[in-house]
């Protein structure tokens, strides 16, 4: 069982979760106040209990700090929204009865056309907005992740079992203990020398699970300037929220 949910006195909800590439105890506290500890795979549940138990204090002044932070909602507004390697993704009024996407191959763009007498800002076209993004996403995501992770793959020395594309709010890539491997499809916001990097890092984890000296070393040894790619996506974010873990 990789994962228990318990409640803490005080606290409130407390998932604990094992991971396969944990080395150290963390504790993740989300906006809403939801708490997730992650614990390496061969420590118990009662050792996580006992590290949420330690780090009480800390984790109640955090939640409180969180809380009265103003909750403003990042709105898709018209205009150009981003750009991938494929395609320049534009928010268009237009003449139109309801929302449709419009491609204009010949300039590499995709228009997200919304009728211009509507209010983009109200939750039914935000919602519409957000799904149809994600759709041309993933599918501009499918045209060339699983191509570039192959061809790393095979340029590197490294095999996997499989790829998945995925919508993640909480990191850019993972590996499992099978080989399968999951990329954001927000990856195709990034650079391309970023998009290696989070490939090539998920690649890794097939043959070193953890985040420990090998690891790192080995990472070092394919990209040298780690620390600057590091520190650059870090500060990358995504319309649906800021994303840095892998």
């Amino acid at each position: 069982m990789p994962n228990k949910e318990l409640f803490v006195e005080h606290i409130g909800a407390v998932t604990i979760s094992r991971n396969r590439q944990a080395i150290r105890f963390k504790i993740m506290i989300r906006p809403d106040g939801r708490i997730r500890v992650t614990i390496p795979w061969l420590a118990s549940f009662r050792s996580g209990e006992e590290f949420v138990k330690q780090h009480q204090k800390w984790i109640t002044e955090t939640k409180e700090k969180l809380a009265q932070r103003p909750v403003s909602p990042k709105l898709i507004q018209a205009g150009p929204l981003f750009t991938t390697r494929n395609y320049q993704y534009h928010i268009t009024p237009g003449e139109v009865t309801k929302l449709r996407i419009r491609y204009a191959r010949k300039e590499n763009q995709v228009h997200f056309e919304y009728p211009q007498n509507q209010n983009i800002e109200s939750k039914e076209i935000q919602e519409k907005l957000t799904v149809m993004i994600e759709h041309v996403l993933r599918f501009d995501a499918k045209m060339y992740l699983p191509g570039r992770i192959t061809e790393l793959a095979k340029n590197l020395g490294y095999s996997f079992q499989k790829v998945t594309i995925k919508n993640n709010k909480t990191n850019w890539g993972s590996c499992s203990s099978l080989k399968n491997i999951n990329l954001n499809l927000h990856l195709m916001r990034l650079n391309d020398r970023l998009i290696d990097y989070i490939i090539v890092h998920e690649l890794v984890h097939t043959k070193i699970p953890n985040h420990g000296p090998h690891f790192k070393a080995t990472m070092l040894n394919h990209f040298h300037d780690m620390a600057e790619l590091d520190k650059e996506l870090k500060q990358t974010t995504t319309v649906f929220g800021s994303l840095s873990k892998m």
